[in-house]
């Protein structure tokens, strides 16, 4: 009766989940999702998998993901998340089976902590792989704990292929297979290794094209390096903090259940060295990838989805003791199910859940609009993998689109006339090797639409968020044109006011310790003639009286509307007293911003430095 009752709570909870993850794949208008171009990435090379069937054996799509959600991708991107969440489904009963396995009348809990970790959360409805090796992770350790070795080893021969650090997996179940004196399903190990070399050998004409064919460098990443405590210092967003204290203690007790009449074959042992040792080696490579630089890592806190289930199981390690102390079954219930109950209100509290596109998205939607009225059938050359998935087209078809410029310095020399070239501030200067100059400096590409967000967007190596179309002809003069002009200056000559001296012949503001804040120049967005693009250009003459070091002054520009910061810049005045000093600042941005709106450029004092202000001066075109 209670085993039923726990059945019948598991698959209740798992209906409830499919419905709340299904909702969320209907409406959400985001495409990039918690994983950014990659879910794109994953998704178009599963879609044309049948047409183009080389690509199931493309290493970066990974082949069995590839393989296993083609026939959903064929319905659309939708589709392709549908199989996520069914992956996700399984990886949820799996983990409850586990649990059940190891502590008893633990599984509904092990489920419901598992379903509300942040990060596994949000990768369900993706084309993400996180979440197919979470599932074939759970099926390896399912099938081991009940005596299926040769099925056990066979289903994580294939993990390398999910996700290539899975390869780390291996020796930690030849080691528990090892103990559990199977030496044979070891041979199983390489069984997703030797079928996929031997597939290769037919369509590529080599046998070590796995090798041959890989995608990634253990060498240096142009995606930089971080702390080695990356991971560790985003865990409670990662994993929710009731889950990462559960699991700090149920590992602490399953290590002291270990050493406790210490044997290599009992199953506390053996169940250890799987799933904590799974999770703890995961965990600690890609710390050490990101912290060296290595391996194209992007310290993605994502990453941690694939071992989210084994976390789950190091934390349910608590149940046993619980279980001793609480043998009364309400005791029990009422820990864990307020554990449970815990992980979600948290989740629910921090998390935001993503059904509208971001800024960066919005902006490659208007981008390919643009193009889809007033460029329909030019050859499209991109960087970012969202502009064919809004445009439509299929990404390897030549004749239609080309995925980033062979000639990286003048790429025009490999388009023809009228062909468009979509460069956005993320992947144009960081995956494609193009920085904006090179286009800028081409004699043949001219700028059709620049697009830019109202708030400023900074993205990977620093640069300011923007999307710009060229097309080659043979006139290079840019087709965007000035429409709308203002300009404000702020001088002090004939200003009654103590503050105002004369200096150098000239009359000047005087900021000292007095005021955080120098005089602010206000111009409102009424005055200004909006059309799409604001350039906003900030002029300004000082002299320092004393030194001013980094961080202590800056000169800042901001925009505010309908009660909210909509854009906020500031350039850091740091110089040597004495002598009249110029500092710039540009901007440029959507000028979709409401008549109410305020632009505000003044000197902010932060650390009440002395210092003379001759003129502050604003040229605001609009195009």
């Amino acid at each position: 009766m209670k085993k039923a009752l726990d059945k019948h709570g598991l698959y209740g909870f798992l209906t409830l989940y499919f419905l709340f993850q299904f909702f969320i794949l209907l409406f959400s208008e985001s495409a990039y999702g918690y994983g950014g171009a990659d879910n794109i990435g994953h998704y178009q090379i599963a879609r044309y998998a049948f047409k183009y069937p080389e690509l199931f054996l493309d290493l970066w799509g990974k082949p069995v993901l590839t393989t296993l959600m083609a026939p959903f991708a064929l319905f659309g991107f939708a589709g392709a998340r549908f199989f996520n969440v069914l992956a996700a489904l399984v990886t949820l009963w799996l983990t409850a089976r586990i649990s059940d396995r190891l502590y008893p009348g633990s599984g509904l809990f092990a489920a419901i902590i598992l379903a509300f970790t942040p990060v596994f959360f949000h990768l369900v409805p993706s084309c993400l792989t996180e979440i197919l090796f979470a599932c074939v992770l759970a099926a390896a350790v399912y099938l081991f704990l009940h005596d299926r070795f040769d099925l056990s080893a066979a289903v994580l021969s294939f993990i390398p292929y999910v996700r290539s650090e899975g390869i780390i997996l291996l020796p930690i179940f030849a080691v528990a297979l090892l103990l559990k004196r199977s030496p044979r399903s070891l041979l199983f190990l390489a069984l997703g290794t030797l079928l996929l070399s031997v597939i290769g050998l037919f369509v590529f004409g080599d046998l070590f094209w796995l090798i041959s064919h890989s995608p990634y460098s253990l060498g240096a990443s142009f995606y930089g390096s971080g702390s080695l405590f990356h991971f560790i210092r985003e865990r409670n967003d990662i994993f929710g903090w009731p889950l990462v204290w559960l699991t700090v203690a149920g590992l602490l007790f399953w290590i002291y259940d270990v050493l406790k009449g210490f044997s290599l074959r009992k199953l506390e042992t053996l169940s250890f060295i799987l799933i904590a040792g799974s999770w703890i080696s995961y965990f600690a490579a890609h710390s050490y990838v990101w912290w060296q630089g290595m391996g194209a890592s992007l310290g993605l806190t994502r990453v941690m989805g694939g071992i989210a289930p084994m976390v789950v199981l190091t934390a349910m390690a608590l149940y046993k003791p619980a279980s001793r102390l609480l043998p009364q079954k309400n005791g029990l219930l009422a820990l864990f199910g307020g554990v449970a109950l815990l992980q979600a209100v948290i989740f629910f509290r921090d998390q935001k859940i993503l059904l509208k596109a971001d800024p960066t998205e919005q902006l490659v939607k208007k981008s390919t609009d643009f193009i889809r009225f007033n460029e329909e059938g030019k050859k499209v050359f991109y960087f970012n993998p969202l502009v064919i998935h809004y445009l439509e087209l299929d990404p390897y078809d030549t004749k239609q689109c080309n995925w980033w410029v062979s000639d990286k310095q003048q790429p025009s020399n490999v388009m023809e006339w009228g062909d468009l070239l979509v460069w956005d501030a993320h992947f144009g200067p960081n995956e494609g090797e193009v920085p904006l100059e090179n286009l800028e400096k081409d004699p043949y590409l001219k700028k059709v639409r620049s697009f830019y967000p109202v708030e400023r967007i900074t993205v990977l190596g620093g640069y300011d968020y923007s999307i710009h179309i060229y097309k080659k002809s043979p006139n290079k003069g840019d087709s965007i044109e000035v429409a709308g002009h203002f300009a404000k200056n702020f001088t002090f000559e004939g200003v009654d006011d103590p503050r105002v001296i004369e200096a150098d012949s000239v009359k000047a503001w005087r900021i000292d310790e007095s005021q955080e804040y120098g005089p602010t120049l206000v111009v409102n967005a009424g005055e200004i003639e909006l059309f799409e693009i604001l350039e906003v250009t900030v002029d300004l003459k000082y002299k320092p009286e004393e030194m001013l070091d980094k961080d202590e002054v800056y000169l800042v520009f901001s925009i505010d509307g309908d009660g909210k910061n909509l854009r906020y810049e500031s350039i850091d005045l740091a110089a040597p007293q004495g002598g009249w000093k110029q500092q710039q600042l540009v901007s440029r941005m959507s000028a979709a911003i409401s008549e109410t709106a305020q632009v505000k450029v003044y000197v902010w004092n932060l650390k009440r430095k002395k210092l003379l202000m001759e003129s502050l001066k604003v040229n605001i075109n609009s195009y």
